[in-house]
This record gives structure tokens, sequence and C-alpha cells, in this order.
């Protein structure tokens, strides 16, 4: 399988629908519709964006977020040693059940910035990352050694990521406020994180909500993911790995998003006619966190298996 195959979704409604042997049609309790659909049944639901946003880019950056709790300063990050596992733990306990959510943010304890990362994308960089695994292919990540005082202000790297699409062959990133040592500052290093890259995602649906904000796109995960891997299997070093500020998600979660994709339609109104279209972003990431809300954090942002074994495209009806 190629690239194009390994990472095409449907453009149509038609393509969805077609040779399903049961259409679904629901406006209630829809995520917990998508967790029981089988591989031959298809659901049609109304559009998920709430009427007071303007389009799905303006939901994207105003809506409401699950918010990481990483200490009101710096003493109270280390002082609790905060890490992003137990930050998002204690946010998904914190989930409410009828809310739809645009992704997850927390504050920078030092650059007075606040970072987002959307689930959505996180699985999408996951899966490049196994695709770069699944086909042989490479990233690199290069340490700048000349940064100083590694264990209070983080490693700075240059990383080579692989594209999803033909338009770009590869994306060199660079990552700054990794933690890669022990240190007492490791729970405020990596609120800082911030990633020097220019895509769709981190050019055009960065958040007008705050003065100065960050959005993390698939490229920057699987940047991540790959300097975890290189320090855990290369160098003994989990340290990255336990301070990774994205949620590494479960199979279980990937399956989900696979319904979502290739089994939900959207019904909407153009023109004062009903239209049907594929789920789009706004609606994804809506129903993921629905999903994490009803199974629970362990069952889908904790993953206890390499990314490069999941199952990754839906399976045939």
């Amino acid at each position: 399988m190629n690239k194009e195959e390994f990472f095409y979704r449907p453009k149509t409604a038609k393509e969805i629908v077609e040779g399903k042997r049961s259409i679904i049609y629901t406006d209630k309790n829809i995520a917990e519709k998508v967790l029981g659909l089988s591989a031959n049944e298809a659901l049609v639901i109304p559009a998920l964006v709430p009427d007071n946003f303007e389009s799905r880019m303006r939901f994207l950056k105003r809506a409401p977020q699950v918010i990481l709790d990483v200490g009101e300063s710096q003493f109270d990050a280390i002082k609790n040693y905060n890490t992003p596992l137990k930050a998002r733990i204690k946010a998904c306990s914190n989930l409410k059940k009828d809310e739809k959510y645009c992704g997850m943010v927390w504050k920078s304890l030092r650059k007075n910035e606040h970072k987002r990362v959307r689930l959505d994308d996180s699985i999408d960089g996951e899966m490049l990352f196994a695709w770069t695994q699944l086909s042989g292919g490479k990233m690199e990540a290069k340490a700048y050694n000349a940064v100083r005082n590694v264990g209070y202000y983080g490693g700075k790297f240059k990383i080579t990521v692989p594209s999803r699409t033909p338009k770009h062959e590869r994306y060199e990133i660079t990552l700054e406020s990794v933690p890669i040592m022990k240190s007492k500052f490791n729970p405020v290093i990596w609120t800082d994180i911030t990633a020097n890259h220019y895509c769709g995602i981190t050019g055009n649906d960065f958040s007008y909500r705050y003065v100065s904000s960050e959005d993390f796109c698939a490229h920057v995960i699987a940047a991540y993911i790959e300097l975890a891997k290189q320090n855990r299997y290369d160098r003994n070093n989990s340290i990255p790995l336990e301070f990774i500020p994205f949620p590494l998600v479960t199979e279980e979660l990937v399956k989900n998003r696979n319904k979502i994709i290739w089994q939900v339609v959207v019904e909407y109104k153009a023109d004062g006619k009903k239209k049907l279209r594929p789920a789009n972003k706004a609606d994804r990431e809506i129903l993921l966190w629905q999903i994490v809300n009803i199974l629970g954090h362990d069952n889908t942002l904790y993953a206890t298996k390499k990314f490069v074994d999941y199952e990754w495209l839906p399976k045939a009806a």
C-alpha cells in the first residue's frame, strides 16, 4: 500500500453510504451510536457545530476547550511534579457530558503563552509516525549541542518529518523546550514547548482567543514521538516520553475515529436544501472528546502498544 492509499479519506457522502446494508438516522446520543456501529452500517447525523459559531473554523478557534491544570506557578508545578499524563487524567475526569470541545489547551509557565493540540491532529501525527515505520522511511533528529543549561530550559532539536501528501516531500521542524534529562524543572519545561514549523494547521488554525498562542499539527506530533522513541530505545532515556505533551491515543480511539471518517455522514442545509457530506474536522473533534468521556482516559488516551502495530485502516464490511 502506498502513502496516498494509507492516508486516503472519503470525499463525498455517497462514497460512505454506498454499499452499506443499513443507514441509521439519529440526532441523539450520537457518540454512543458511533461506538455501536458495525462495519456495514452508516450513520446520518445533524451538523454538530452550534449555530452561534459562524463556521467550523470559528468553532475550532473559539469553542470550549479541555484545559490542563499545569499549576498556577513554576513553584506549584515543581512541587506537585505535574506531568502531562497527570494533567490529562485530571482534565478527563472533569469532562462535561454534553459539552462540545475544540481541543486541549495548557498555559506555558514561562512564556505567557497558551499551547493547544486537538485529538484529531494527535491521531494524524501518530498515524504519520506509524506510516514512516511501516514504509521503512526515516526521521532525522539532531540536537543543537550548543544549547546550554538543558536541565533548566530543555533541549532543542531539528527534526525532518515526511509529509502525508505529494505536495511536500519533507518538513523540517525545530523543537524547543523538550525535557531531555532528569531535572526538577521538567514539570515547567514541557509546558513551554515550541515548534518552529509552518503548515496548514499551524499557519491557519491558530486561535485569536489569547494574546499569544500556538497550535500543534500532525508533523510536530510525529516529530516529538520520533524524538521520544530514539531516546527511549537508543539511549535508554524515557524522560522525553514521560513529558510528551500530546495525548498518545489508543487503538480503540483510532478505531472509532475511523468509524467517524468512513461511516458518519452529516446532514446540513445550503441554499435552502438538505445536503450530505463527510464529517469535517470540527465534527470529528467533538465526537472524539465525547468518546473519551464515555470510555474514559485509559481506554482512549493511554497507549500501551507500539503505534506501528495498530490497525490504522478500517476493516472492510
